[in-house]
């Protein structure tokens, strides 16, 4: 099943499967951890969202939140 992360539920863990973003703003994704493969977990949904990937909390604004697609496990 795929997502995109403003569809996920506190508690929700899923894979990055793509950053669908331009150059620049997928690179600075990148730099924070969201790539594929990673695993991700919403810990408060929202603008901004929180999540964890490994051992980082990181908020993510509206604008980039669309661009992040993920498989559910």
């Amino acid at each position: 099943m795929s997502a995109n992360l403003p569809s996920l539920r506190t508690g929700d863990v899923g894979r990055i499967s793509a950053v669908r973003s331009n150059d620049a703003s997928a690179k600075r994704l990148a730099d924070l951890g969201f790539v594929r493969g990673a695993e991700l977990e919403m810990l408060h949904p929202g603008n901004p969202c929180i999540v964890r990937i490994d051992s980082a909390f990181l908020g993510l604004g509206a604008g980039h939140q669309d661009n992040i697609e993920l498989s559910l496990d």
